[in-house]
C-alpha cells in the first residue's frame, strides 16, 4: 500500500485532499503536480476538507485575512518550487539552456493553476516572474511584518480619508503612555484653530504655496478636510482619526502662517506675535502627531506628504537639523509604500480618475524628497535617494488636480514648477558621481565645464515657456506663475553657483579658474536683483530669498578679498552686501535673516579692517594703479580660518573652547577649502561636514538667550 494512504494512528495525512479522494499519487507538495496539470483549485490542504459549517464560521476579519495570507504563501511556494525545477533540469540537459528554461516556463493556459492574480499571464520565453525569484524574500519580509512590495494605489488609506483603515492599525496603551497621550493631545486641541481659519489658511496654502512643493494633492486634502469637520466635529480626540493625517493638517498650517506676509496674516486677524508663536507651535504639533502616530512603524502617505510639506517652513522656523532627519526618515518611508517604483499606465486602457490622482499624489511628493535630498548634495556631499534605482516613470504628469487633464509642457499646472526643479536637481547626483572618478584639478573642472554646460541649456532651451521672463503671462494662467519665473531664476542661478562651489575659493588667485570666477559673481548678482524686486504684497514669503541671498553676499565678500578698494568692483559689491543686510533685517522672525545678517555684518568689519590696514601701507606704485599686487597681499594677509572661527563665536554656533585651528600656508588645491569653510566652521577632520554650517549658521542658536 503506498505510503499516502496509510493511517498510522493520529498522524496527520501529508497527501493533499484531492489524491486522497482519487486514491492517485501525490507527491505530498501543496499544491502537487498532479493537482497543477489538472488545474484543481489552490485550496487543497493537508487532512480532511473543512465541513461547510466550519466555513461559515471562519469569516471573521482575522480568519480572512489569515486565509488570504496562508494561500499567497501556498501561491509562492509553488510558483518557487516550478521556478527551481525547471532550473535543475536545465543543468542535466544537453540541450540549450534558454530553449530549456522558456520550455518549462512556457506554461500553456489549460497548466495555469486557479489560485493566480486574474489578468496575469505567462511572461516572455527565458524569463522568471519576479515574484518566483523573490519569493523567499516576500516570505521573509512576512515574518518579519512587512511586505515588500506594497500596493500603494490600492493601500486601505486612501479609501478611508482622515480616518483609520479597518485593517493595518493596532493602537496599544497602558497606563504610562495613556496619561501623556492625553496630555499631548489637549495641547492639540487647543492648537487647531476655529474651521473658519482651518480653511482660510488650507485655501491659501492650496492656492499660494502648493505650486512650490506638490507635497500633497488639494483635491484629495480639500475632501478629507471636509470628511474631518462633517463627520469628525473637527475633534482631534475623535477615535477613528488618523493621526498622520492631522499632523499633515497641521503641516499645512505651518506653511501658511510662516510663508504668510504680514498684510496677509492681518488679514486673517492674525498679530505677529501670533503668527510667530502659531507658526513654531505649529511646527513641533506636526511632529508630535508623527510620533502619536508611531509613523515609523505604521506606513503611511500623509506622513511622508507631512514631512515633505514642513519644508516650505522648516528652515525659516530655524528647525534644519531636525528636518533632515524627518526627510530622511520619510524617504524610507517613501520606499516602503513603494512610491519609488509608481509607473506609468501602459496597459492602454483608462485608469480611473480617483486611481490616477493616487498615483500622481505619490509622484509629486516622492519627486519634491528627491529634490531636497539632491539640492543638499554640494552641503553634505553624498544623495540618500539614488536616481538609478527608482521608476523611469516616477517624474508625475503635467496635469491639475481637478480634472487630471494632461496639458502639454508649455502650459503651468499644479505639477510643472516641480517638475521643471526636479529635472535641475537630478544634475546633482549625477556631478558628484562624475567628479568622484577624478583625481586631478583638471579633470574634476572638466567636469565642472560639462555640467555647468548642461546646465545652461536646461535652463534656456528647456524652459518651459510659462517660466521664461521672456514671455508675456496670460490671463488664463495662474496668478504664481510671476512669482514661479523669480523663484526660479533665484533658485537656477544658485544651483550654477554650487556646481562651481568646489571651485570658487581658487578661483580668486588662480587664473586657470577665472571662468568660475566671471559665474559665479554673475549669478549671486541675478539673485540679489531678484530679491531685491518689489513684490505684491500677498506673496507668500519663500525661504530661498533670503538663504540664497545670504550665499549670493558670501560670494561678493570674498571677491572684495581679493581685490583692491580702488577698483570699482570693490565698491559695487560692498554696496551690495550692504543691501543685502538691509533687506535681511526686514525679516524680523526668520532665523535663516537673522543669523544672515549677522554673519555678513561680520564679514563687512573684517573687510573694513583689512581695507584700512591696506591702505595705511600702500605703496608708491600701488597709488599710480598696480593694484593686482595689492589686491593679492590683501587676500594673503586675510586669515580665513581666523574669520570663520571669530565668525563662529559671533554667532553662537561654534563655542569657544572647542575651536581650535591651525593655519598653514595652503597648496593650490587646498585653497579651495576656504571657501568650503564658510559652510563649515570646522575642517572635516574634526568630524564635520559642509553640512555644518549650513544647519548651524541657519539653523542654530543665536547666542546666549
Amino acid at each position: 500500500m503506498d505510503e499516502d494512504t496509510e493511517t498510522r494512528g493520529p498522524r496527520a495525512r501529508l497527501t493533499c485532499t484531492h489524491c486522497h479522494r482519487r486514491k492517485i499519487k501525490c507527491n505530498k507538495n501543496i499544491p502537487c503536480d498532479t493537482c497543477i496539470k489538472r488545474r484543481e483549485e489552490i485550496t487543497a490542504a493537508h487532512g480532511a476538507p473543512s465541513s461547510p459549517t466550519s466555513r461559515s464560521s471562519a469569516h471573521s476579519e482575522t480568519g480572512d485575512a489569515l486565509r488570504a495570507l496562508l494561500e499567497r504563501v501556498t501561491q509562492l511556494e509553488a510558483r518557487l518550487q516550478q521556478s527551481t525545477q525547471c532550473i535543475v533540469r536545465q543543468e542535466d540537459d544537453s540541450t540549450s539552456v534558454s530553449g530549456a528554461l522558456g520550455a518549462q516556463l512556457a506554461t500553456p493556459e489549460t497548466g495555469q493553476p486557479d489560485g493566480l492574480e486574474s489578468g496575469s499571464e505567462p511572461g516572455p520565453a527565458g524569463s522568471i516572474a519576479a515574484d518566483d525569484l523573490d519569493a523567499a524574500t516576500v516570505l521573509e519580509f512576512l515574518a518579519w511584518g512587512r511586505k515588500k512590495d506594497s500596493d500603494f494605489i490600492n493601500a486601505p488609506e486612501h479609501d478611508h480619508g482622515p480616518g483609520l483603515p479597518t485593517t493595518g492599525f493596532s493602537s496599544e496603551s497602558n497606563s504610562l503612555t495613556e496619561n501623556s497621550r492625553s496630555a499631548q493631545l489637549d495641547v492639540l486641541e487647543a492648537l487647531l484653530p476655529d474651521k473658519s481659519h482651518v480653511f482660510q489658511l488650507c485655501d491659501f496654502h492650496n492656492s499660494s504655496i502648493l505650486w512650490y512643493h506638490g507635497s500633497y494633492s488639494a483635491k484629495i486634502f480639500s475632501r478629507d478636510l471636509e470628511v474631518f469637520f462633517t463627520e469628525y466635529g473637527g475633534n482631534v480626540r475623535y477615535e477613528q482619526l488618523n493621526l498622520q493625517w492631522l499632523a499633515l493638517l497641521f503641516s499645512v498650517l505651518t506653511g501658511s502662517m510662516t510663508c504668510a506676509s504680514p498684510s496677509t496674516y492681518s488679514s486673517w486677524g492674525f498679530s505677529a506675535a501670533e503668527q510667530s508663536t502659531l507658526s513654531s507651535r505649529w511646527y513641533t504639533a506636526t511632529v508630535t502627531c508623527l510620533n502619536l502616530a508611531c509613523y515609523t512603524e505604521t506606513h503611511t502617505i500623509y506622513s511622508v506628504q507631512a514631512i515633505a510639506t514642513l519644508t516650505i517652513s522648516a528652515h525659516i522656523l530655524g528647525h534644519s537639523n531636525s528636518q533632515s532627519i524627518l526627510l530622511a526618515a520619510a524617504g524610507r518611508v517613501a520606499q516602503s509604500l513603494g512610491l519609488h517604483r509608481l509607473e506609468a499606465d501602459t496597459s492602454g486602457e483608462t485608469r480611473p480618475i480617483d486611481q490616477l490622482r493616487k498615483s500622481e499624489a505619490g509622484k509629486r511628493v516622492f519627486i519634491q524628497l528627491c529634490t531636497q535630498d539632491w539640492f543638499s548634495i554640494p552641503f553634505s556631499e553624498i544623495y540618500s535617494i539614488s536616481p538609478r534605482f527608482i521608476s523611469s516613470h516616477i517624474r508625475p504628469l503635467n496635469c491639475n488636480d481637478d480634472d487630471m487633464e494632461v496639458h502639454p509642457e508649455t502650459m503651468p499646472t499644479q505639477a510643472s514648477y516641480c517638475n521643471y526643479r526636479f529635472d535641475i536637481a537630478s544634475l546633482m547626483p549625477q556631478l558628484l558621481d562624475a567628479m568622484a572618478g577624478c583625481n586631478t584639478m583638471y579633470t574634476r573642472y572638466e567636469q565642472v565645464l560639462k555640467f555647468d554646460d548642461i546646465m545652461r541649456k536646461l535652463v534656456t532651451a528647456s524652459m518651459p515657456t510659462f517660466l521664461s521672463s521672456n514671455a508675456p503671462v496670460a490671463a488664463e494662467w495662474p496668478a504664481y506663475v510671476s512669482r514661479a519665473r523669480r523663484s526660479l531664476t533665484i533658485c537656477a542661478s544658485h544651483k550654477i553657483i554650487m556646481i562651481h562651489r568646489k571651485f570658487i575659493g581658487p578661483s580668486f588667485t588662480t587664473s586657470a579658474f577665472a571662468f568660475t570666477r566671471r559665474t559665479c559673481l554673475a549669478a549671486a548678482k541675478t539673485i540679489l536683483r531678484e530679491a531685491f524686486v518689489a513684490v505684491d504684497e500677498t506673496d507668500p514669503i519663500l525661504w530661498i530669498d533670503q538663504a540664497f541671498s545670504v550665499a549670493a553676499a558670501i560670494i561678493l565678500s570674498l571677491d572684495m578679498l581679493h581685490r583692491s578698494p580702488a577698483d570699482k568692483e570693490f565698491g559695487e559689491h560692498k554696496q551690495l552686501v550692504a543691501d543685502t543686510v538691509l533687506y535681511l533685517g526686514k525679516f524680523e522672525h526668520n532665523k535663516i535673516a537673522m543669523r544672515g545678517r549677522q554673519l555678513l555684518s561680520f564679514l563687512q568689519q573684517e573687510i573694513s579692517k583689512s581695507s584700512a590696514a591696506q591702505s595705511r601701507k600702500r605703496t608708491y606704485g600701488d597709488r599710480r594703479g598696480s593694484h593686482s599686487s595689492s589686491s593679492r597681499k590683501r587676500a594673503r594677509g586675510f586669515n580665513m580660518q581666523s574669520f570663520i572661527r571669530d565668525a563662529s563665536r559671533s554667532v553662537g554656533v561654534t563655542p569657544s573652547t572647542i575651536v581650535s585651528l591651525s593655519t598653514p600656508t595652503p597648496s593650490t588645491e587646498e585653497k579651495s577649502q576656504d571657501w568650503d569653510a564658510l559652510f563649515d566652521p570646522l575642517p572635516a577632520q574634526i568630524g564635520f561636514d559642509s553640512q555644518y554650517l549650513f544647519d548651524n549658521f541657519f539653523t542654530g542658536p543665536l547666542g546666549p538667550s
